[in-house]
């Protein structure tokens, strides 16, 4: 089951844990205190791995860091590799734990901070002249290039601009020498996945994977809640060890979702192996107003509600603690969602997909994803309850924050919204965009222009605009969509940008005689867009009527774009003579 929301409003747990200076030359290890992050569907623990650190030297912060050096302090953390110093690092051999999913999957984002974090750890070792052995476990599933330890080399080489060299080393059992280091400085071991002795945390096998080697950085985030030998085991016989700058970053992002007051908490609970995990879910539904299960362990929920699932999805032995999880869930008034629907794939022509009724999925038909009725149930509870925890200083966004706003959702390379600032000097402009690259482009764009009344977000929209805009000062007087992905909005397409929840958030959040703004050069999205606007919009929103209209196969549209302001894509249409779909929408005055 794929990850549905990235951010979500959880809770989070530390257990007061000693402090200590790091160590320098001699083996200085946490071996008692944890540190516990009850998040999702797991218990992220971390045992021996890191040390806590409470003195250190931080004369050589990195320009990298995007957050504030007081946030992390505000809590015992783990040793950072951001922290260590930089001379200790010199002839070292270090061995980075990564992220496979990161770095290795078949559609790799190098603009995403996740994967430039995952690298800049790997090349910033390499830059202060560490021998650098990496470490991870990989899968055909996520790539099908994976097919040994050399054509992943050959992938990291690529994507580092660095040469990587595969060691054949686990499989023979044949611990590294230090002579077969000065061949390169960057090394990969062979496939962790393959050997049983990683996840039993075997004592010898991790004295086999590190030896020779001096420090140990985990940058594997997503593998901190089990105990391997890869990360526990290993750290036991390096005389450092330490969290990476992806890590780092993730930590950060889990320790500013637990300062946040707001109410109500949410938790969206994926995966499986509900029994193992019962006591995480027990301490959720303890802190939270609302579980929402969107993995296998929907199931088990969903059998102990009393839905009948196929045999083959149910889990061994947990039905017990999925009863006990649903009653205690019940006393403490605690929502629980499961999903009403899920795309399934047919496990004798896997290439048919087709929606199933969550209580009625046949027994030849295979979940593989959410259905459109459970990700508009999961948005529409994600954004009632202001998960996303976004903090905007408008002040430093806008030189005069109490001006009207108009938003641009998918503004892409910003030149709608650029174009409309320096005509209205009395508006504020604001692009959300999904796709970082360009929202940094644009911001870049707005710093060396000077223009002060336009800003962009790396958002989707979908699930953040009440979020962002319910927290602007001023009013909001113009929403615009334009030219969406047609892929996008095919009846069937489950990831449709335009989903209810964002629609009703437009309409709730508009001002009184505001505008909705609705173009595209292909007539079946624009009428669809007017369709789910007039539907979804609670009767707020209704036709503006112009007397430009113009028709075009029965149907009425706006004959020009009546800011005089074209989006890129909109001036490509016009430039080789296509029509575009246009309208408008008002939000009723009684509204």
């Amino acid at each position: 089951m794929s990850p549905v929301l990235k951010t979500v409003q959880t809770t989070l747990s530390l257990n007061k844990l000693s402090s200590s200076n790091y160590p320098r030359k001699e083996k200085k290890l946490l071996q008692h205190g944890s540190c516990s992050f009850p998040i999702n569907n797991v218990q992220l623990s971390f045992r021996g791995g890191f040390e806590v650190v409470s003195n250190v030297n931080r004369s050589h912060k990195e320009k990298t860091c995007l957050y504030d050096e007081g946030e992390l302090e505000a809590l015992p953390h783990v040793q950072t590799l951001r922290e260590f110093p930089r001379e200790e690092l010199v002839a070292k051999v270090v061995m980075v734990r990564f992220d496979s999913t990161i770095l290795l999957g078949e559609k790799l984002d190098l603009s995403s901070q996740s994967a430039s974090k995952a690298l800049y750890t790997i090349k910033y070792l390499h830059e202060c002249g560490a021998k650098v052995i990496l470490m991870s476990e990989w899968s055909r599933k996520i790539n099908p290039k994976l097919l040994d330890a050399q054509a992943v080399a050959d992938i990291l080489s690529s994507v580092l601009q660095l040469n990587v060299i595969a060691l054949r080393c686990i499989s023979c059992k044949s611990p590294l020498r230090r002579e077969d280091l000065q061949k390169a400085d960057i090394f990969l071991l062979e496939n962790l996945s393959e050997y049983k002795e990683e996840v039993a945390n075997c004592s010898k096998f991790a004295e086999l994977l590190s030896s020779e080697i001096d420090i140990l950085v985990n940058d594997s985030f997503c593998q901190s809640h089990k105990v391997l030998a890869s990360t526990v085991g290993v750290a036991r016989f390096c005389y450092a060890s330490m969290a990476g700058f992806s890590f780092e970053e993730n930590l950060h992002q889990l320790k500013k979702i637990a300062k946040t007051k707001k109410k109500p908490y949410l938790a969206v609970i994926g995966g499986g192996n509900l029994k193992r995990n019962a006591a995480a879910l027990q301490f959720l539904a303890s802190r939270c107003d609302a579980l929402v299960f969107v993995g296998q362990m929907s199931f088990q929920i969903m059998r102990a509600l009393g839905h009948s699932i196929p045999t083959n999805l149910v889990e061994r032995d947990a039905h017990k603690a999925a009863l006990d999880i649903v009653q205690f869930a019940h006393d403490k008034n605690v929502l629980m969602s499961y999903p009403k629907d899920f795309w399934c794939t047919n496990q004798h022509l896997p290439t048919e997909l087709e929606v199933f009724p969550a209580h009625g999925v046949s027994a030849s038909w295979l979940p593989v994803d959410l259905g459109p009725r459970s990700l508009e149930e999961i948005y529409s509870l994600v954004t009632n309850s202001k998960a996303y925890p976004f903090e905007i200083d408008w002040s430093v966004a806008y030189h005069d924050a109490s001006q009207p706003l108009v938003v641009d959702i998918g503004s892409g390379n910003g030149l709608f919204i650029m174009g409309m600032a320096q005509n209205r000097k009395d508006l504020n402009f604001l692009g959300l965009e999904i796709n970082g690259k360009l929202v940094r482009r644009c911001l870049d764009s707005v710093h060396q222009s000077g223009i002060r009344n336009a800003y962009f977000i790396g958002s989707n929209a979908t699930t953040t605009f009440r979020s962002i805009v319910s927290s602007y000062p001023g009013e909001l007087v113009l929403v615009s969509v334009q030219c969406p992905n047609p892929d996008f909005n095919k009846p069937e397409n489950r990831w449709s940008m335009l989903q209810r929840s964002l629609i009703e958030a437009v309409a709730d959040l508009l001002a009184s005689k505001g505008k909705v703004f609705l173009q595209s050069d292909v007539e079946a999205v624009a009428m669809r867009m007017k369709e789910q606007f007039l539907q979804y919009g609670k009767g707020k929103l209704h036709l503006s009527h112009d007397q430009y209209n113009i028709r075009i196969n029965g149907n009425a549209w706006l004959e020009e774009n009546p800011f005089g302001i074209h989006s890129d894509w909109e001036q490509h249409v016009i430039d080789r003579g296509a029509p575009m779909y246009r309208l408008m929408l008002s939000k009723s005055t009684g509204s």
